[in-house]
């Protein structure tokens, strides 16, 4: 398969998982360059992906409570791999909503007014969505591990399982 359809091959230095999950990144953003009708090649490059892997690895580490550090491999192994693409693709809205704002153009000469297209409000109202389904799961998923590391890895059986839990014995 060509170069540009299997995508670049990943960043150097980093597992295979990771260049694994900058490429689900990708197609899961569908930034390639024959869907692009506007943008000529990809408009994230692995290491922007990576770096927004990175943000949000950054980012879950920092919410309180303080767990420790996370992998991706780490959050892998906890089948975490929604809330990771979720959390990275975020970051990538959000730099990607700076760029656009910054390079928006509007330009009126003689009566002739040029504007060069702002998709600034779109990507925002996107990432907005993105954004809260995110926070409200990064706030489960650290109180399950929060718990999760308090019983040591051990759960508790609740009282039904007194009651009930013996039956067909």
């Amino acid at each position: 398969m060509p170069q540009q359809l299997q995508g670049l091959g990943g960043v150097t230095g980093m597992s295979e998982l990771f260049n694994s999950f900058v490429q689900t990144v990708r197609l899961f953003m569908r930034d390639h360059p024959q869907l692009n009708r506007l943008v000529k090649g990809e408009e994230h490059s692995d290491r922007m992906i990576a770096w927004a892997i990175m943000d949000f690895l950054s980012d879950f580490a920092s919410t309180p409570p303080n767990l420790g550090y996370f992998s991706l491999e780490d959050l892998f192994a906890k089948h975490y791999q929604a809330f990771a693409l979720r959390g990275t693709v975020v970051a990538l809205l959000q730099s990607l909503s700076m760029l656009q704002t910054r390079n928006n153009l509007q330009f009126s000469d003689g009566g002739i007014q040029v504007a060069v297209s702002d998709k600034t409000p779109q990507l925002q109202s996107v990432w907005r969505d993105l954004q809260a389904k995110y926070e409200q799961e990064k706030v489960q998923k650290k109180v399950a591990l929060n718990i999760e590391q308090i019983m040591g890895g051990v759960g508790v059986h609740s009282d039904y399982f007194f009651v009930n839990g013996w039956f067909g014995l």
